[in-house]
């Protein structure tokens, strides 16, 4: 799209590939990689190329952002690629997990679970944490999905960090419940998981407008994002099933409380 849009202004402004390159200067073959989308500018080239072309920050604001998705999905594994796509198109997003949901996560629960990950599977701690915090503005937006979340009773006791980490989370989780189109219901030990599954990592039904419903799951090392009607079918059939035994959102919101107040009872988040 923005190559696209350079290719356009250029003409526009009479410049060759070659002569625009040497106005930077980059090669026309860098010139030419950017009008077919195969190179991104950084900021500075970009600002340079957009002044050239007199294109008034468009161009500039194009390129940040195609930037901006470049970092956010390189700090995720490839199979969760097509959910992040398909996560900022979706106006309904049902989940379950046996930890709180990265969407509604703390950054020192975040940087606490993806620090251990990090030990395992390489990568940037930093960077992983301030992507996964971006990724949380869908939910404050003027019109964010709905978000229902099922977490394992479990979610509630295992320790994340210290306790004083776990009380924010849980916290967090309370004033989140406060708002109209989000929702956690808890899944308590003594009900069992449908299907025979006795642990699950996450899952995630996406509802987006014109188009087939979506699953992604993980379980930490491993993952996919279906869309095959029939292969959604079965997750769908799993989640309905979750639902029958799952706590109401007000006992949920009880629990949640509970379990911070009894377990987490020497944080400082009170």
């Amino acid at each position: 799209m923005a190559g696209k849009m350079l290719r356009n202004r250029r003409k526009a402004a009479g410049l060759t590939q070659k002569q625009l390159g040497d106005l930077i200067p980059l090669s026309q073959a860098m010139i030419a990689g950017i009008e077919l989308g195969n190179e991104v500018p950084g900021a500075e080239n970009a600002q340079l190329i957009d002044d050239a072309v007199g294109a008034d920050g468009e161009l500039a604001a194009a390129w940040h952002h195609v930037r901006k998705d470049i970092q956010q999905h390189s700090a995720y594994p490839i199979w969760s690629h097509g959910y992040l796509s398909a996560e900022v198109e979706a106006t309904r997003i049902q989940h379950f997990a046996n930890i709180a949901p990265g969407l509604v996560q703390t950054e020192d629960y975040a940087r606490a679970i993806i620090s251990e990950g990090v030990k395992l599977f390489g990568g940037d701690v930093e960077e992983k944490v301030e992507a996964r915090m971006e990724r949380q503005g869908i939910l404050t937006g003027d019109d964010p999905p709905w978000f229902w979340s099922i977490m394992d009773e479990a979610a509630l006791y295992r320790v994340v960090g210290g306790h004083d980490v776990m009380c924010g989370q849980l916290t967090h989780l309370l004033d989140l419940a406060e708002r109209s189109r989000t929702t956690f219901r808890i899944l308590p030990f003594n009900r069992q998981i449908p299907g025979g599954v006795t642990s699950i990592g996450a899952l995630l039904l996406l509802t987006r407008p014109g188009k087939n419903e979506a699953v992604y799951w993980e379980s930490g090392i491993n993952g996919a994002f279906l869309e095959a009607p029939n292969e959604v079918a079965v997750y769908r059939a799993f989640y309905d099933h979750l639902e029958l035994d799952v706590l109401t959102p007000q006992v949920s919101r009880d629990l949640i409380l509970k379990a911070r107040e009894e377990h987490h009872a020497h944080c400082t988040h009170h």
